[in-house]
C-alpha cells in the first residue's frame, strides 16, 4: 500500500478511535505506529485483517456498558485502549510483518502451500499473523459478549462458579464468542489473502476453520493464565471485581466492603496476559501452516 495512502488511513482511524473514545491520546499513537507497519506491507489481507479486529472489538467494547461497569471495578467508559492495550494486542503481528519483510517473501510470488522453504515460511507467517488476531479478536469477543450471559461463568481451571468478570471465567455465551470471533478474522482472511495464479488454491473452508479454531484456543489460553497468574479481587458488598491489588483497589474505590481473592496471583497483568495467549497462538499456528503447507501438494 501506498506510503501516503497509509498515513491517512491511520491518521483517520486516530481520529475515528479518539471521538468514540476507544483511544485514548496515547493509544491512537500506537494505534499510528501499528497502522504504519501494517498498512505498507504488500499484502493486503494484513490490513483488512487488522481493520476487522479493531472496527469490530471496537463495536463491541461499547455494549451494555452499565452492566460493564456494574462488576469491573476497573471499568473505563467507552473502553479507552491506551499505548501499552494497543501494542499488547498487536506488537507480535508487527513483529511477524518485519520477519516477513526481513525474509524478502513476496506474497505475489510465494505460495501458500508446497514444499519449497520460503513458501513454507510464507505460509506460516501469515498463518501466524492470523492465529495472532484470531485470537485477539476472539478473547475480547468473548469478554464483551460474555458478561452479557445470564449464568454465572466457571473457573476454567477448577469448574467452579465465580462472579462475572473474573479472569479465567468461562461460559457458554462467551466461549461461543471467541469461536465466531475468531471465524470472522478467518473469513476475511479467506477473502483477502493473495493467491498467485501459479499456486495450488487451499480449500476454502481451511481459513475459516483455522480462524476458528485459533480463537478458541487463544481464548482458552488466555482465561488459563487469567486464572493462575493474574489477581482477580472480588467486592460482595459492591459486586465488582478488580484486577488490581487490595491496597490500589480501596484507593480508587473507597474502602467500601471487604475485597476478597476469587483466583489467580498477582504475576502479570491483563495486557501481559493478552500479549502472551496471543504469542503462544501465533507460535501455534505458525507451526501448523508450517507442517500443511508441505502436505499439500
Amino acid at each position: 500500500m501506498n506510503v501516503i495512502f497509509a498515513a491517512l488511513l491511520c491518521s483517520l482511524l486516530a481520529i475515528h478511535g479518539l471521538s468514540r473514545r476507544s483511544l485514548s491520546p496515547s493509544g491512537a499513537t500506537a494505534a499510528t505506529v501499528v497502522g504504519l507497519a501494517t498498512f505498507t506491507h504488500n499484502a493486503s489481507f494484513t490490513t483488512f485483517t487488522l481493520l476487522a479486529f479493531y472496527l469490530s472489538s471496537s463495536f463491541l467494547t461499547k455494549l451494555a456498558p452499565k452492566r460493564k461497569s456494574s462488576i469491573d471495578a476497573d471499568y473505563k467508559k467507552g473502553g479507552q485502549r491506551n499505548a501499552t492495550q494497543v501494542f499488547s494486542n498487536a506488537a507480535t503481528a508487527v513483529i511477524i510483518l518485519i520477519a516477513h519483510r526481513l525474509l524478502k517473501l513476496d506474497p505475489n510470488v510465494n505460495c501458500l502451500t508446497g514444499t519449497d522453504v520460503d513458501d513454507r515460511l510464507h505460509a506460516a507467517l501469515f498463518a501466524a499473523y492470523i492465529a495472532h488476531y484470531a485470537c485477539c479478536n476472539g478473547d475480547t469477543w468473548a469478554s464483551e459478549l460474555g458478561v452479557l450471559d445470564p449464568s454465572p461463568p466457571i473457573l476454567i481451571t477448577t469448574f467452579k462458579t465465580v462472579p462475572a468478570g473474573t479472569n479465567g471465567g468461562i461460559s457458554r455465551v462467551g466461549t461461543t464468542a471467541s469461536l465466531l470471533g475468531g471465524l470472522f478474522i478467518g473469513l476475511v482472511a479467506l477473502l483477502t489473502l493473495p493467491s498467485p495464479s501459479h499456486c495450488q488454491r487451499i480449500p476454502f473452508y481451511i481459513p475459516i476453520l483455522f480462524g476458528a479454531s485459533a480463537g478458541l484456543l487463544g481464548s482458552l489460553i488466555d482465561s488459563v493464565l487469567g486464572s493462575t497468574l493474574q489477581l482477580s479481587m472480588y467486592n460482595p458488598k459492591t459486586g465488582k471485581i478488580s484486577n488490581e491489588n487490595v491496597e490500589s483497589v480501596k484507593q480508587k474505590d473507597g474502602d467500601e466492603g471487604k475485597w476478597v481473592l476469587v483466583s489467580g496471583r498477582n504475576v502479570l497483568d491483563n495486557h501481559q496476559v493478552n500479549f502472551v495467549s496471543s504469542l503462544i497462538t501465533a507460535v501455534i499456528g505458525g507451526a501448523v501452516a508450517w507442517v500443511y503447507s508441505s502436505s499439500v501438494v
